[in-house]
C-alpha cells in the first residue's frame, strides 16, 4: 500500500512543485545528518543539503520506483559531499571520502570514549559507520547509495567495526579492560555450535546428537541469521546445510572463511546432497572444514566436529 511519501514522490515526478517542497522539508533534517557526518561542519552541511535538493529536483525524473526514493536521495547527498570534498581537498573524487582528513588523524590514543576512537579511523570507515548506525540506512540502502554489492557492504562494515574495536581497546587501560570484561584477543574455544538445517527431519537428529556429545547448539533459520550470530560472538562453529537460504551456501562459506563478515575464527562443516561431486568440490574450494552427505551419520558429525576442534586448538596455540 503506497505511503504518503510515495504519493508525494509520484506527484513530484510529474512536476508538482508543492509536493516536492513538502518532500524537501520532510527530508531536510535527515539529509543534514548525512551531510554533517560526512563533512563535519554545520554551515557547510546546510549548503550541501540545499545543493542536494536542487539536484534532486533536477534529476527526479530518473527515479524509477517511488519506494526507492530514500536511498536514491541519500546517494545524491553522498555524491554532492564527494564533489565538495574533492574541491576542498584537491584530490580525485574516488579518494575524497576514503582518505584520512584533517584533524581526525590527530586524535590521541590517550583519549577516551567511542567518539575519540571513531576520529582515529579513516574517513571511509567513519562514513560507513555513520550512515549505518547514525542515519539508520539498511544494508540494502547502503548497497544502493554506495554502488556496492550486499556482500561488499557487510564486509566493509565488519572491517570498520573491527578497526573501531581495536582503537577503543588501544585507548583502554588494563584495569578498564578487566572491569569491562574485554581483551585484545582470547584463546579460541568451542562452546556453541550454530546449526542451519532447513530440513525438519534432519534437524532434530543432528541437534540431539551434538547435545548428547556435550555441545551447546543454537538453531538458526537462515544463513543471514547465522552470519549475524557469528558477528555477535554467539557461536564458534557453524554446521551449514547446502539447502540453507539467504544467502547461498557457497557465499556463506566464503564470507565466513575469509572473515569478511566478522573476522572471528569460525570453522564450517557442510552437509551436501549425496553423489554430488560438484557440491563436494565447491565445499572444499570455499574452505569447508568437513563435508558430509545428507542425511549425515550423527556419530560421524560428532567425530568430525571433535577432530576439527582439536586441529583448531592446536593451530591457535602455535600462532
Amino acid at each position: 500500500m503506497p505511503t504518503h511519501i510515495d504519493v508525494l514522490v509520484r506527484l513530484a515526478v510529474t512536476g508538482d512543485k508543492e509536493a516536492f517542497g513538502e518532500l524537501a522539508e520532510r527530508c531536510r533534517p535527515w539529509l543534514y545528518g548525512i551531510c554533517f557526518r560526512l563533512v563535519g561542519d554545520g554551515a557547510t552541511a546546510d549548503d550541501l543539503v540545499q545543493e542536494t535538493l536542487v539536484r534532486a529536483l533536477r534529476d527526479l525524473t530518473q527515479l524509477r520506483e517511488e519506494s526507492r526514493f530514500r536511498p536514491w536521495l541519500a546517494r545524491v547527498a553522498v555524491n554532492v559531499c564527494r564533489m565538495h570534498l574533492r574541491r576542498v581537498l584537491g584530490r580525485p573524487q574516488e579518494d575524497a571520502l576514503s582518505e584520512d582528513q584533517g584533524p581526525c588523524r590527530q586524535a590521541r590514543r590517550s583519549s577516551e570514549g567511542p567518539v575519540d576512537a571513531l576520529l582515529t579511523l579513516p574517513a571511509s570507515h567513519r562514513r560507513l559507520l555513520a550512515l549505518f548506525y547514525g542515519e539508520g540506512l539498511s544494508h540494502r540502502e547502503l548497497s544502493e547509495v554506495l554502488s556496492l554489492s550486499a556482500s561488499a557492504v557487510k564486509s566493509r562494515l565488519h572491517r570498520s567495526r573491527e578497526r573501531l574495536r581495536k582503537e577503543m581497546l588501544a585507548m583502554m587501560s588494563e584495569g578498564e579492560k578487566e572491569r569491562l570484561g574485554v581483551a585484545d584477543d582470547s584463546e579460541w574455544k568451542l562452546r556453541t555450535i550454530l546449526l542451519v538445517e532447513p530440513a525438519e527431519e534432519l534437524r532434530g537428529a543432528v541437534l540431539a546428537g551434538l547435545r548428547e556429545a556435550g555441545y551447546e547448539v543454537k538453531m538458526l533459520p537462515t544463513g543471514e541469521a547465522a552470519l549475524e550470530a557469528i558477528d555477535r560472538g554467539e557461536g564458534q562453529f557453524l554446521i551449514l546445510d547446502k539447502q540453507c537460504v539467504e544467502p547461498h551456501w557457497t557465499e556463506m562459506l566464503a564470507l565466513v572463511q575469509l572473515g569478511a563478515w566478522s573476522g572471528k575464527k569460525v570453522p564450517v562443516g557442510v552437509l551436501v546432497d549425496p553423489d554430488s561431486k560438484r557440491d563436494v568440490f565447491l565445499a572444499w574450494q570455499c574452505g569447508a572444514e568437513f563435508c558430509l552427505t545428507r542425511p549425515p551419520d550423527i556419530a560421524e558429525v560428532v567425530e568430525m566436529v571433535r577432530r576439527v576442534e582439536q586441529l583448531w586448538l592446536e593451530e591457535r596455540r602455535s600462532e
